[in-house]
């Protein structure tokens, strides 16, 4: 199956940041119910769910393959972390989930080491969120 193939089969992409302290973000994308869900875990309030507009589909569509997500959450299971990632001093953590149309799931997670490619997944999420993705 191509590159592209498994990008078009997502159905429910989330991704979560958290600091050791526990504060942080997590966002979920259900294309199939085109919703997006916030969850500021350092200000409940700013909490919410909204709809994902085709023009916010589209530039998930066209960019989420460029950031090379599922290739490094897959070498990252592997164990490949010097080829996918940059460990950092800052004992943040993230975790993404992905649920593909059909039902299977690929999850990914670390601590203290973050893809090479996370600027281009968290400006992607800023975008069509238009909340900021960055541990405090």
């Amino acid at each position: 199956m191509g590159k592209k193939n498994r990008y078009d089969d997502i159905s429910v992409l989330e991704v979560e940041i958290s600091s050791f302290s526990g504060g942080g973000y997590k966002v979920r994308y259900d294309f199939e119910k085109k919703l997006i869900n916030w969850n500021d875990g350092y200000m409940w309030n700013n909490n919410f769910m909204k709809s994902l507009t085709a023009s916010k589909i589209e530039t998930i569509q066209e960019r989420l393959p460029k950031t090379g997500m599922l290739e490094w959450m897959e070498g990252y299971n592997r164990g490949e972390l010097e080829k996918y990632g940059n460990p950092t001093a800052n004992p943040s953590s993230w975790k993404i989930v992905v649920r593909f149309k059909d039902n299977s799931t690929l999850i990914s997670s670390h601590t203290k080491n973050f893809p090479k490619d996370w600027n281009s997944l968290k400006s992607l999420i800023e975008e069509t969120t238009e909340c900021r993705f960055r541990l405090r």
